[in-house]
């Protein structure tokens, strides 16, 4: 779509950042199986804010499938026959649904009301929470990675390796939506059911007014440099879950989502490939956070795993108010909507402490940003993580 369509989101009042629709310490291998969470791993945070839906499948998809593998065909293989190299090369970033932007502007547009009438954001705040990540029981043990380095805004490709923790812990979503194809970023995370994946709100829902995505799949250390783009295949999702603000309000600062992976091979993806930790709470200023997608606009073409680090600080602040929204600098543009931000990230591992969710402007963005990790996130999880 054309970029005039977000123009609005560039004027804001009352020192409100302007945003675009995008689209513990250390979690290492040595913690590989624990759930040791701050706060307690049970602690009863459960949200009875959140909704899911099972994705459907298209008849297109369905087609593929029958043509691939015949009339009993599986979801995975329905799934793999209709996302073909080309198809997934093709599809488009989440964020470029007008939809999406449409409720970009409105979420803006209300904050700013919001705050000119002295309204504070819901805040839902609690104890740092935590859960460790755990390490792939089919992959031996990899060596710490290269640390961050000092603050930038640019985006990196840090050649990662299909076969290093970070890299198939990470991976491209694909989905249907209106008959369109898009595509975001997502990350494996550790959990007691071994079959969850992070992302974006909007990469699971449209928000208001929406339905949950078709032909949902996650690819897995996604990398249009190989011959093969999916060295590790297609995985299906089995349910789709968000917080009630997102899909009934499109409130961007719960804009996070949450697909169950159905198994693959007889493997939970998370015995598979491991999964990054999850922790809340950390505070919304000075928190080190380093943020991966695959960023699918100019200068980047959405075939490689791209990295962003800095420290974050809430999209804006007035009188004593703070926005519920946290940023870091970084220039990924559209396309790395849902891709996860690790904190503690060590070279391989981390804790999930939020996913891109919007930038600030199409061309040539300088912030991203997330919905700020409380405990709104830890009762999503809770509400998942026996799934």
């Amino acid at each position: 779509m054309r970029t005039t369509t977000f123009t609005r989101l560039f004027t804001l009042t009352a020192g409100l950042a302007t945003v675009a629709s995008l689209a513990l310490g250390t979690s290492t291998a040595a913690q590989a199986g624990t759930l040791a969470a701050a706060g307690g791993a049970s602690s009863a945070v459960k949200s009875t804010d959140v909704g899911s839906g099972a994705p459907t499948l298209t008849a297109e998809a369905k087609a593929a499938g029958k043509k691939a593998h015949g009339a009993k065909a599986t979801t995975t293989e329905i799934l793999e026959a209709y996302w073909t190299k080309d198809r997934m090369a093709a599809a488009i970033s989440a964020d470029q649904d007008p939809a999406l932007a449409s409720s970009a502007t409105a979420y803006v547009e209300k904050t700013t009301r919001d705050l000119k009438a002295g309204k504070k954001p819901a805040t839902n705040d609690g104890p740092v929470r935590s859960v460790a990540g755990t390490a792939s029981q089919v992959f031996a043990p990899a060596g710490t990675g290269a640390g961050s380095g000092g603050l930038v805004q640019a985006a990196y490709n840090p050649n990662l390796p299909y076969y290093v923790p970070t890299a198939y812990t990470a991976g491209k979503v694909f989905f249907t939506k209106g008959g369109l194809n898009y595509v975001c970023s997502g990350t494996i995370v550790n959990s007691e059911g071994k079959d969850t994946v992070w992302t974006a709100g909007h990469c699971v829902h449209g928000g208001q007014g929406g339905t949950w995505h078709s032909n949902w799949t996650f690819v897995p250390a996604y990398d249009d440099d190989l011959a093969n783009p999916r060295p590790y295949g297609t995985w299906s999702a089995g349910q789709l879950w968000s917080k009630s603000a997102w899909t009934g309000s499109s409130d961007f600062s719960q804009d996070m989502g949450v697909a169950i992976m159905n198994t693959n091979w007889g493997y939970h993806i998370v015995d598979y490939f491991g999964g990054q930790g999850l922790t809340t709470n950390r505070g919304k200023s000075g928190v080190w956070e380093n943020a991966f997608g695959y960023p699918a606009e100019a200068p980047f073409d959405g075939g490689n795993l791209m990295r962003c680090w800095g420290s974050t600080s809430p999209e804006w602040d007035a009188w004593l108010v703070w926005s519920q929204t946290v940023k870091i600098p970084c220039d990924m543009t559209r396309g790395s909507s849902g891709g996860g931000w690790l904190y503690g990230y060590n070279g391989d591992w981390g804790q999930l402490n939020g996913v891109n969710s919007r930038i600030d402007k199409i061309v040539g963005p300088t912030i991203m940003l997330s919905p700020y990790f409380d405990d709104d996130a830890w009762g999503l999880y809770n509400s998942t993580r026996y799934l």
